[in-house]
């Protein structure tokens, strides 16, 4: 628990060492283009990881060897390449063009960050139950990253560079880390006429995270094309502060992975039930962090001029509640029953739904409108996979 949750969760909030002078150098309409660009990049990851980072723990929980575990990692690696090479000039020019002037390059920059994110090994790490390797391939050197980032923008004003730093450090760990395990387990790679099997077995997983990523990447981008930059700016802060605490839930998602997978039976459903009152208390917690203590955290590390409203926090918070439990519900309970399809079509629905309300909720109320868009469309996602998990769930403890 303490090795995927304390050290990466670190690692995942590093980014306040620098983003409090990044906000304050490329100032209110920078600070809102570089979150909008990174929301684009979200989205991107979402589409290059093809569903892998939510299923891949699971599957590799239960693979029979470290041979298997091997292959499935090959398999990930020539399809999330292969959507890389497609998705990134695409978002390039969509962070291009819903950036502020002068910000172009800041937010193109932030969405290649959050882009490449999609090529991380830490799925794989997850489901082995090895949180070392994410402490020496990605946790660590993402701080070191962060802090000599915000010292260098700190004097000289480089913003860039923050996002340049990131790039590397995502590349240069799951380089290495790729290496090793496949050196380790060396196996023939995907051939081409494999491909369309890839991409059919992936497409329930990948289309679930693609709509998950509609409704979670739109606000911030839409945001800022429809709002003063004020308004902006301080929505841009509350999205930020979300996304850091969604790290949350995940890490302690992964953490409990590999745990259920040990059981089997009425223990596993025990397991299950723990992981789920977990993530719901983990949930409420957050948002009660966010709405109480996000106006005064918001303006101290991003300035007056971008700190975040408590309405825009308080319909932040209550997505905060929700995705934490819908994670628990998704990864440990649906998912290992083999029924990505279920979450699959609850995500659909309720982006398709969500999404024209939180674009009309934006063009009436601005900012705030967004963020109560944005926590209607994660509570019909959840509450649409309630009952599918309780019979999943009671279906488990009454197996041998």
């Amino acid at each position: 628990m303490l090795g995927f949750t304390l050290l990466p969760a670190i690692a995942a909030v590093s980014p306040l060492l620098v983003l409090p002078f990044l906000a304050r150098v490329a100032g209110p309409g920078g600070w809102a283009s570089a979150i909008a660009g990174e929301a684009v990049g979200t989205f991107a990851a979402i589409a290059i990881g093809y569903g892998w980072s939510a299923i891949g723990p699971a599957l590799i929980s239960i693979a029979r060897d470290d041979a298997h575990r091997a292959e499935l990692y090959r398999e990930s690696l020539v399809i999330r390449i292969a959507i890389a090479v497609l998705a990134l000039p695409v978002m390039g020019i969509a962070c291009w063009l819903i950036a502020s002037p002068g910000s172009q390059w800041l937010s193109v920059l932030m969405g290649t960050q959050g882009a490449l994110i999609a090529l991380s090994f830490t799925w794989y790490s997850a489901g082995v139950g090895d949180p070392r390797a994410i402490v020496v391939y990605d946790a660590v050197p993402r701080l070191f990253a962060a802090a000599a980032s915000a010292l260098l923008i700190a004097n000289f004003g480089f913003v860039e560079l923050y996002p340049l730093a990131g790039i590397a450090v995502t590349l240069v760990g799951t380089f290495f880390f790729t290496a090793r395990i496949l050196r380790r387990n060396p196996g023939p790679w995907p051939r081409a006429r494999d491909l369309p099997r890839l991409f059919r077995s992936g497409a329930p997983v990948a289309l679930n995270d693609a709509a998950l990523g509609a409704y979670s990447s739109i606000p911030a981008p839409l945001v800022n094309v429809t709002s003063p930059v004020i308004p902006a700016a301080g929505f841009a802060s509350a999205d930020k502060m979300l996304k850091l605490g969604q790290f949350l839930p995940l890490t302690l998602a992964n953490a409990l992975q590999a745990w259920i997978a040990e059981a089997s039976g009425a223990a596993r459903g025990r397991r299950m039930r723990l992981a789920i009152a977990s993530h719901a208390g983990f949930g409420l917690l957050g948002c009660a962090v966010l709405t109480l203590a996000g106006p005064w955290v918001s303006a101290l590390l991003f300035g007056a001029e971008a700190a975040a409203g408590i309405d825009v926090l308080l319909a932040m918070g209550i997505v905060f509640a929700f995705f934490s439990l819908r994670t628990s519900l998704s990864r440990h309970v649906l998912f290992a029953a083999g029924q990505a399809t279920t979450v699959m079509r609850a995500t659909l629905w309720s982006s398709a739904i969500g999404v024209p309300v939180m674009v009309a909720l934006a063009l009436i109320f601005g900012p705030v409108g967004a963020a109560a868009g944005y926590a209607f469309t994660e509570v019909a996602a959840t509450v649409l996979l309630v009952r599918r998990s309780w019979r999943a769930l009671r279906s488990v403890e009454r197996a041998q």
